[in-house]
């Protein structure tokens, strides 16, 4: 992105108060050069193609089409422009989508006008930038995935589940677990369904792939 000439920026904020105080804040950085505004997330996306600005600041959710559904465009038809994304809430899931697609930066609009601009140098210059706030929703967000990956186990077929990595069989855990082998191969099956497999050596293989045996 550029760096011995001014940083092409283009704005997509459908709140004209909101709009008037970045673009000004813009307009006053010298490193910075204001190439167009736009409403909408259809008329940013056009202005985009048509402007090939370096950064494009868009909000969450505009109209017509999202800021998400702008960045999904950028990234798909591999637009030169990289995107700060500014949005009134710090939505763990818009976050964790938005940084995984490509945002350059995801800043609160609470966000000085300071912090916005120095994030469209920083982005433009190939860094990334996250408010606090945003870090702290991206943490949660990558937490709550990671759990979902991991099969909600009751006691005893994690119980289970330990016995067969050792390569014992379905009457020899039940002895060692005082219960029928009937009932071991009922929990073998919840097992089964939770990890989606079908047999013993691939539950294990899947149970270590994610991190449920060590």
């Amino acid at each position: 992105m550029a760096t011995d000439r001014r940083i092409r920026v283009i704005v997509a904020e459908d709140h004209p108060i909101y709009l008037e105080g970045l673009t000004r804040a813009i307009k006053d950085q010298p490193e910075l050069e204001l190439v167009g505004t736009a409403v909408d997330g259809r008329e940013a996306l056009e202005c985009t193609r048509e402007l090939a600005p370096d950064v494009a600041v868009l909000d969450m959710r505009l109209p017509e089409l999202s800021g998400t559904e702008v960045l999904n465009a950028i990234i798909r038809d591999e637009l030169p422009t990289r995107v700060v994304m500014l949005s009134a809430e710090t939505d763990s899931e818009a976050v964790f989508e938005a940084v995984r697609t490509g945002a350059g930066a995801y800043l609160s609009k609470d966000a000085s006008r300071r912090e916005i601009t120095e994030a469209i140098v920083k982005v433009a210059r190939g860094g990334t930038v996250l408010a606090p706030q945003v870090q702290a929703a991206l943490v949660g967000e990558l937490r709550i995935r990671r759990n979902e990956d991991r099969p909600l186990l009751t006691p005893r077929e994690r119980e289970v589940l330990g016995h067969i990595s050792q390569g014992l069989s379905a009457p020899e855990i039940g002895r060692r677990l005082h219960v029928s082998p009937a009932t071991v191969k009922t929990h073998l099956q919840s097992l089964y369904e939770k990890l989606g497999v079908s047999e013993r050596a691939a539950a294990v293989a899947e149970a270590m792939r994610r991190g449920l045996l060590e």
